[in-house]
């Protein structure tokens, strides 16, 4: 398994397809977070753009999820390369796990890295401002690892079944539309049993806005938010996403030891 993991890695850092990819969507998320703050009346700081867009932080994210799970734990079956895994002495058990874990840990891991790219650029253009506290949206930010992590988990499972890293290309597209045209449904869902949901609780800020009238600035908008986590919010989604991310696993393996890889 260690070594099947080391030629996993090896396949990530020469994969052009998802290198490039990726590195274009964390420039245009970056772009994002620049073009949408600044001093105009209708821009802000970047803790302006988190709390009234709270999409950006895991809309594209999800896409890089389904990218990666697709090329790690499908790209194989153009080549057969799990063939020869298993013509090699090694378990099926082990050539599964090393492929989902490789898969899943690296995609969360890339979505989460993705999600912070607009506040950075944000912050360096706009600074920070004071609608959020800073140490509360990277507590929410990070906690985002564990629903892409279940999200994942998840689409590994479509990938056994599908075995085409394309497909699984559109289908975290159409995940990734459907949740930034649903994003006003999915604030008023309190479930952290689904991954997007999950999200969408960890990234909607509690709040209220007036709006003043000022004889040279115009329309002016006070905001105040709560950014605190809830202890219920925090356990909830390790939790909940630690036993989706288990069950999504060991319906991968029933899937991938019965397949005849071919």
């Amino acid at each position: 398994m260690k070594n099947i993991m080391k030629s996993i890695w090896f396949e990530i850092r020469h994969s052009k397809l998802m290198i490039r990819i990726y590195i274009v969507l964390v420039l245009f998320m970056a772009l994002v977070g620049f073009l949408n703050t600044g001093a105009s009346a209708d821009l802000g700081t970047a803790s302006t753009l988190v709390a009234d867009d709270p999409t950006i932080a895991y809309e594209f994210s999800i896409f890089v999820v389904a990218l990666v799970v697709g090329i790690i734990c499908g790209e194989d079956y153009r080549d057969k390369v799990a063939n020869y895994e298993v013509l090699s002495g090694h378990s099926r058990k082990s050539i599964f796990l090393a492929r989902s874990l490789m898969g899943i840990i690296t995609a969360a891991v890339l979505g989460t890295l993705l999600s912070f790219a607009p506040m950075i650029t944000g912050i360096i253009k706009a600074g920070w401002g004071n609608e959020l506290l800073l140490s509360d949206v990277i507590a929410r930010q990070l906690l985002l690892f564990f629903p892409f992590l279940r999200l994942a988990a998840f689409l590994a499972l479509l990938t056994f079944l599908i075995k085409n890293p394309y497909i699984m290309m559109a289908v975290g597209f159409v995940i990734c539309m459907a949740s930034g045209l649903l994003g006003g449904m999915l604030e008023h869902s309190k479930s952290v049993f689904i991954s997007i949901f999950n999200m969408s609780l960890l990234t909607s800020y509690s709040g209220w806005q007036i709006y003043n009238l000022d004889p040279v600035k115009g329309i002016v908008k006070y905001s105040t938010y709560e950014s605190s986590l809830s202890a219920e919010l925090v356990i909830g989604t390790i939790v909940a996403s630690l036993l989706m991310t288990g069950f999504y696993l060991f319906m991968g393996y029933a899937l991938f030891r019965r397949d005849e890889l071919n």
